[in-house]
């Protein structure tokens, strides 16, 4: 167990690493202290699991701020209803930070996997922004859960057979008849949208 333990620190000490040369330099902000980050790095309080994400998203939860990491393309394809598509070079743009100040946000950040979202919560932490959680296993892990029915191994308990019926009906709400294609989940308020493509401008003058 122990030995399962060091690759996933090592990758968390890489992402360490990379966030923090393409911080913004330059302009000076409060800074979370080494400690701090690598104490909070440990803790696995950020992670959400796609489950929780998406009762708060059908439950309209005001608090929720889905970002989506994933590349332009890749957002317009598919997203979650109400997520805004900032890339990682962008975290730190006026515009950006302006949106992660809002009070009383969750700030959700989610990739294909965790490990965008790991780097984005990292450069998050590091200055300080408040309430920054990860989706677990990231659009990849939400479609093989929520999409995908997934069978359960031996005899469901009853706790199993309410999370089948949770993500049964999660289903049907994003998707409808089951045709993902058909999705209307790619249909954002305009403003939203156009964080996507105004937010890496205002960073221009700042990374490495």
């Amino acid at each position: 167990m122990m030995e399962r333990k060091y690759p996933i620190l090592a990758i968390t000490l890489i992402i360490l690493a990379l966030g923090l040369l393409v911080l913004p330099r330059g302009e000076a902000r409060k800074e979370t202290t080494p400690q701090a980050l690598l104490s909070a790095v440990v803790e696995k309080s950020r992670y959400l699991s796609v489950d929780q994400v998406t009762h708060r998203i059908i439950e309209n939860d005001p608090t929720l701020m889905l970002i989506d990491l994933r590349p332009a393309d890749q957002f317009k394809t598919f997203s979650l209803p109400g997520s805004i598509n900032i890339s990682t070079d962008s975290l730190f743009s006026n515009m950006t930070l302006d949106l992660f100040n809002q009070p009383g946000k969750d700030k959700i950040l989610i990739g294909n996997s965790s490990l965008i979202a790991e780097k984005g919560w990292v450069l998050l932490s590091r200055y300080s922004v408040n309430r920054v959680f990860i989706m677990k296993g990231g659009m990849n892990e939400w479609f093989n859960t929520i999409i995908k029915e997934k069978p359960i191994a031996g005899t469901p308990s009853s706790a199993d057979l309410d999370r089948l019926s949770f993500r049964k009906a999660a289903r049907q709400f994003f998707v409808g008849s089951g045709d993902v294609n058909r999705t209307e989940t790619n249909s954002k308020p305009a403003e939203k949208v156009q964080v996507n493509r105004i937010a890496p401008k205002a960073s221009a003058g700042g990374g490495c």
